[in-house]
């Protein structure tokens, strides 16, 4: 059974009796863990207890898959609910889990233990994911990246919780540096509002200032910094930033999303401008509207890129991610070359 969205949620809160055990996979290991150890909870009194849970690893099950169904099928010691968690790193010996999985699916009162996994990305291909997906009596859960709304959304909820407003400009500084993993995302917060004091003070706000100070990646350069020198055509600074920002240790991948976002609101832009808004109308209509200090810098952009130029960079941005995903890629020198192919083309139209 696949469950998405809103299913899911629901699911991990008040988990359905007939369920025996669930599948969490995909980019985004941290959320993959929250909410396996929140279903944990629900399953068993003690998750970290030795008796009530044991734990597998994807090289236990390697060399001896026969383990998954011994454990499931094992009675609890004191007669009180079993969980067994399987941290699924490879699937080396998928088929055989697979063949376990069905076997309990169709006969589920011989299991005497609920069972959570965790693994990667696991393609639509991979046995395991198709049997938990087709299953009746076990069920899957995609946890992929957050979108910027959602974590937008996840900063304000936790924020206000505490009685700590954000700026908006310091909200748009510090999305793209939380994109990538969920626990890194929660982690972050934790940490800004830490420093505030947890919202202790009347009135706490966390500024810009307050962000570039304590945000992974915002002490060294912003994101937002690579991409406007990059699309302005200012060459050398975005390669200075550029190297600054790997030296930081800013993912790749992060840069490379928030620039496809960028694009993306540029041709927007350039599409309102072609129904016949004005260049500072085209931008107007954009949601979420385009952060105040950036509003020059984005009007001169649409002058210097023509629509079918912002196509083509996007395109290549597109490309440049499918490069990212192979195994053992130099999404560093991928990135940074794309980066700077992009503020050559600016430099030439100034």
């Amino acid at each position: 059974m696949k469950l998405t969205g809103t299913r899911a949620t629901r699911f991990i809160s008040a988990p359905q009796t007939d369920i025996i055990g669930v599948l969490f996979y995909g980019p985004d290991r941290g959320l993959a863990k929250e909410r396996a150890n929140q279903l944990a909870k629900s399953y068993c009194n003690n998750p970290e207890d030795a008796f009530a849970a044991t734990v597998l690893t994807a090289d236990d099950l390697a060399s001896d898959p026969a383990k998954l169904a011994d454990e499931m099928s094992a009675l609890s010691m004191f007669g009180d609910a079993r969980l067994v968690r399987v941290r699924l790193d490879h699937e080396r010996n998928g088929a055989a889990i697979s063949k376990i999985i069905k076997s309990f699916d169709t006969d589920p009162k011989k299991a005497e233990a609920k069972l959570i996994i965790e693994a990667g990305d696991l393609s639509p291909r991979s046995a395991v994911r198709k049997t938990f997906d087709a299953a009746g009596n076990f069920a899957s859960i995609g946890c992929y990246t957050a979108s910027a709304n959602d974590l937008a959304n996840l900063v304000r909820t936790t924020l206000n919780g505490l009685s700590i407003s954000i700026e908006s400009d310091a909200l748009d500084l510090w999305i793209p540096l939380l994109s990538g993993d969920h626990a890194l995302a929660r982690g972050e917060i934790e940490k800004v509002a830490l420093y505030k004091g947890y919202g202790a003070q009347v009135g706490a706000k966390i500024t810009v200032e307050d962000i570039r100070k304590l945000a992974a990646g915002g002490q060294s350069v912003s994101i937002d910094d690579i991409i406007m020198s990059a699309m302005d055509g200012r060459l050398h600074e975005c390669d200075a930033q550029f190297k600054r920002a790997v030296a930081g240790k800013i993912n790749s991948a992060v840069i490379l999303r928030s620039l496809q976002r960028h694009l993306g609101r540029l041709i927007e832009a350039n599409a309102n401008m072609d129904s016949g808004e004005s260049p500072e109308g085209a931008i107007k209509s954009l949601r979420p509207p385009v952060f105040k200090m950036q509003e020059r810098a984005f009007l001169g952009q649409l002058r210097l890129w023509p629509g079918r130029m912002l196509r083509r960079a996007l395109s290549q941005t597109m490309e440049a991610e499918k490069q990212l995903k192979t195994a053992a890629a130099p999404g560093d020198a991928i990135t940074g070359r794309l980066l700077l192919a992009l503020a050559g083309y600016a430099k030439k139209r100034r």
